[in-house]
């Protein structure tokens, strides 16, 4: 066989495609975490996120899939980072408003069924503190989109992963039970993100005979858990001593995106987009056995003993939650080296899950876990009001081709908060951020090989928001009504209103994020 130039490229890039198609399907994603804001390549990130109505790298993937069909296929590998600065301040908390030591003395059934109860705040494993977010993080990223010789279709593939190998994921209570852990008020939707390894792949298909019209759709993979934790612990005295089982099932599913575009027009287009909601579902259950637990065993039909155990099935999590969307887009050209195009994405957050997979009109109630979910303590509170707002994004982007070999980017982000006023019990830490973008690339050639390379950069901007709370609307966490152990008797100290909820009296968040990503890419 003779071995020809031609045939050499083909191998090679059927050899790189394999490589990256193979490398988004091994590395499934919960979540994108940042990039749903600043864009899954540098591209997006140069432009502002806005390629949904043209577009010209394979970051389309995840912003309208039927774009591939309409630039040259393509590989190339990137660097993305990013660098918070954000932060949470928190109101002084007046003395009085501590949780007692002498709450241990009460008859704590008395004045509440309800499980969830407050330590003494002095007890607490970390103290009430402001939250500081200042981390930076770099991600690799890669991608490719090929047309195996078929006129107007593409298949492509991507992936982007933290490095050097840190995914990870926290979560937290968006209320006063997270004085059991961080003690902290955390931020919602931006800044404190899970990094995670992302892959996604797709295809693109624009009629030959209607060239004006393409369609496209991708997948992102998701995994999702089952986990059952058996422990057995031979005495309560070492309550540090256990025997434990994992029993994990894990089950993977699929974002989907579809995309449309048109172009009725040589200076128009016209980019439509819907996209699946997604989060990391994860149902947990806890099974404890005791050794000489105080109940009778229970007598079967069939003659046989069944000893009682500790079930706890509620451990629930919906993590990283990112909401249905549909986005419309209009571009336009002018004199084959302006293209200008605007979208607005509508975004469903108000199905939107705690990472405990609650509702936030759920989470802002109390609930009585012992009396069938009765609402305590707090009845003036209407939960709808929590509930998360749907919200329009705006994308703006701006490219000059001011010479053969260059191009110059700008973009704008809106994205306005979905989160009410949280005068309750609740602290989801939101507020309304905005972009600015800027990104170049440079095209050359190498050995009838065609290359280029892009810079891009963001600066993000979160809106200070002041938050405060009212009294009346917290959880007095020791009752005023709970009378001495011994002694039934009232508790002066018990007076008022106490509360652990790291946000009371109230809070202000502010704070920015750079973004900056570098790229380097072969035309096939």
């Amino acid at each position: 066989m003779n071995w020809q130039p031609g045939r050499a490229k083909l191998y090679v890039r059927l050899n790189l495609f394999l490589m990256v198609i193979l490398l988004g399907l091994s590395m499934p994603s919960a979540h994108a975490g940042p990039l749903k804001n600043f864009g899954y390549d540098t591209t997006a990130i140069g432009s502002g996120n806005s390629e949904f109505a043209y577009g010209s790298s394979y970051g389309v993937l995840a912003s309208n899939p039927a774009l591939m069909s309409r630039f040259k296929p393509h590989s190339g590998l990137e660097f993305i980072f990013y660098k918070n600065n954000l932060s949470i301040s928190l109101m002084n908390k007046p003395a009085n408003a501590d949780v007692p030591i002498t709450y241990y003395d009460t008859q704590v059934d008395d004045a509440t069924s309800s499980m969830d109860r407050a330590l003494p705040t002095v007890e607490l494993r970390n103290k009430r503190r402001d939250t500081e977010v200042d981390d930076f993080q770099v991600m690799l990223g890669g991608g490719v989109t090929y047309s195996f010789g078929i006129d107007g279709f593409r298949l492509g593939g991507m992936f982007v992963a933290p490095l050097p190998d840190q995914a990870h994921i926290t979560t937290y209570w968006p209320h006063e039970q997270e004085q059991y852990f961080s003690n902290q008020v955390h931020f919602t939707r931006f800044g404190e993100w899970s990094p995670m390894i992302t892959g996604m792949l797709g295809a693109s298909y624009a009629i030959p005979q209607f060239n004006y019209l393409s369609f496209g759709a991708s997948v992102e993979v998701s995994i999702r858990s089952t986990a059952v934790m058996g422990i057995y612990m031979p005495a309560l005295q070492a309550d540090d001593y256990s025997k434990s089982n994992m029993d994990m099932k894990m089950a993977a599913s699929v974002r989907p995106t579809v995309g449309i575009q048109a172009e009725p027009l040589d200076w128009m287009s016209v980019g439509l987009t819907w996209k699946l909601w997604n989060y990391l579902k994860v149902d947990g259950e806890g099974q404890m056995l005791l050794w000489s637990y105080p109940a009778t065993p229970l007598e079967v039909g069939d003659g046989k003993w069944v000893p009682k155990r500790v079930s706890q099935p509620n451990h629930d999590y919906s993590l990283m939650y990112e909401p249905m969307e549909a986005s419309l887009a209009l571009g336009f050209r002018f004199a084959e080296q302006w293209q200008v195009q605007a979208v607005a994405t509508w975004n469903h957050w108000s199905a939107y899950r705690t990472q405990h997979d609650e509702t936030p009109e759920e989470a802002a109630q109390y609930r009585d876990i012992e009396d069938e979910g009765e609402v305590l303590n707090i009845p003036s509170i209407n939960g709808d009001d929590y509930k998360f707002s749907d919200t329009f994004d705006v994308n703006v982007g701006v490219s000059w081709q001011y010479l053969d070999w260059a191009q110059a980017r700008l973009g704008f982000i809106y994205q306005p908060t979905p989160v009410p006023e949280q005068d309750g019990r609740t602290n989801f830490a939101d507020s309304d951020t905005w972009c600015i973008a800027a990104g170049h690339r440079f095209d050359f050639g190498i050995a009838e090989s065609q290359f280029h390379v892009e810079l891009g950069l963001q600066f993000w901007q979160m809106v200070k928001r002041t938050v405060h709370k009212d009294p009346a609307k917290i959880i007095d966490e020791a009752p005023d009504e709970a009378i001495h152990i011994f002694e039934a008797a009232s508790l002066p100290a018990l007076e008022g209103l106490q509360t652990n909820n790291p946000g009371f009296p109230g809070y202000s968040l502010e704070g920015w994020t750079m973004v900056g990503a570098f790229s380097a890419s072969y035309e096939f």
